[in-house]
């Protein structure tokens, strides 16, 4: 179950590992999201979304472990079963999701995965002033070699590391659309737990427990403001003794503005502070500046460019204390016809490492080409050109990825 492109996979709320299946996979998906309702569906008499789908895909990738040289290259073939229910009356909704994933090296079977995920999500409206979400979610995912743990050291292990994840969150809001005003609440606890190679990964097991808040005051020209606290507890199960402590708490308030002014044009605005305080008096805390900003913009009825930037602390998976990233992302996709589209994206992060000289600038582009020869079939052809620039050299490297893949729903 591949994720879409971060760098290192400790983020407590977006856990993503750049590795050579999330390259390709995220670029070669036809489909949006995992609960996402869509028009191919088939429905049952009692309303019911069944939305099946099967896709097979073959990629290169000319450097599978990330190295900085004598990069191993590599054939890989996937296999991506999923299934989808949702119930959906137009107000409330429910949906469960299913999906597994073969991965086969060819140059390398020892790298080869299986991954799997179970989603359960439900959007309750009793009336038109309390609104509930509740999200569990369980994957059973694969850390490639080269990647995470085993980063510039992929001999570390014969084969790749595995980990579950789960997630449960369970949200409130209160107030009517229409009012001036409305509140909304979030509790939401996340668990990663390294199921393999347990002497390298016992340290790197945590489960973080968070609770925001989130006020909301309507302008009544399409533009709510708000304000947004949220605090986050992240403990480590194993502490070695001797070692610095890796527990903390993260602190974030922002205030900000998101608009929908027309079918045109939206987006949203949040500037505030973070602030991660670790248990370890040992270790660096950080209190600095943070934000989140996103947009769309359709120039055209066919064609659309969203753009994102962000900057927050997140954990690392091995050395350091934290890690202060921040990230910019384009992404233009144009429709040709109804049936063909092409899609480029641009991108640059930047990972500063406080408690090891270390700062990594990784940049590059994707481009992909989609084909529905049916409403049920599709094709996609696509790449990646990724660069990584480190002041510590052993972590640069540069990789190149070509394929395509073939899309079958009901």
């Amino acid at each position: 179950m591949t994720e879409n492109r971060t760098n290192k996979d400790m983020d407590q709320t977006t856990v993503n590992a750049f590795n050579p299946r999330v390259v390709w996979f995220s670029l070669v998906l036809v489909s949006n999201s995992a609960f996402a309702l869509t028009q191919d569906a088939y429905i049952t008499e009692n309303g019911l979304f069944v939305k099946p789908s099967l896709e097979v895909g073959v990629v290169h990738d000319d450097n599978i472990h990330n190295e900085e040289s004598n990069t191993t290259s590599s054939s890989i073939i996937t296999v991506i079963p999923a299934v989808n229910f949702t119930k959906d009356d137009g107000i409330n909704s429910y949906s469960l999701a299913l999906e597994a994933e073969k991965g086969i090296y060819e140059a390398s079977s020892k790298d080869s995965y299986t991954d799997g995920l179970l989603g359960f999500k439900v959007h309750l409206e009793p009336n038109d002033t309390h609104r509930f979400d509740l999200l569990l979610k369980g994957q059973w995912l694969t850390e490639q070699r080269g990647t995470g743990i085993t980063e510039q050291n992929f001999e570390l292990t014969d084969e790749p590391i595995t980990y579950n994840k789960n997630t449960f969150s369970v949200g409130y809001e209160y107030g009517a659309m229409q009012t001036k005003g409305r509140i909304a609440f979030e509790l939401a606890f996340y668990e990663k737990e390294y199921s393999n190679f347990e002497t390298i990964t016992r340290r790197s097991n945590y489960d973080s427990l968070s609770l925001g808040s989130t006020f909301f005051y309507s302008t009544r020209a399409h533009t709510d403001a708000f304000f947004e606290v949220s605090a986050e507890t992240i403990a480590y199960d194993y502490n070695q003794p001797g070692e610095f402590n890796r527990d903390s708490d993260v602190y974030s308030a922002f205030v900000g503005m998101q608009w929908k002014a027309s079918s045109i044009v939206s987006g949203f605005i949040k500037l505030g502070a973070q602030a991660k305080e670790f248990d370890d008096a040992r270790r660096d805390d950080f209190t600095g500046f943070s934000w989140k900003v996103g947009g769309e913009w359709r120039p055209l009825t066919y064609s659309k460019m969203s753009f994102s930037t962000s900057q927050a602390t997140k954990d690392p998976d091995m050395d350091g204390d934290y890690i202060l990233e921040t990230k910019y992302k384009i992404n233009f996709k144009h429709n040709w016809t109804s049936y063909f589209y092409t899609k480029l994206g641009v991108y640059k992060y930047q990972e500063d490492y406080s408690g090891i000289a270390r700062v990594d600038d990784v940049y590059g582009y994707n481009l992909k080409f989609n084909y529905d020869m049916t409403e049920n079939i599709a094709i996609a052809l696509f790449g990646l050109w990724d660069r990584n620039t480190s002041t510590d050299l052993i972590y640069e490297y540069d990789k190149n990825v070509v394929g395509a893949s073939f899309t079958l729903t009901l």
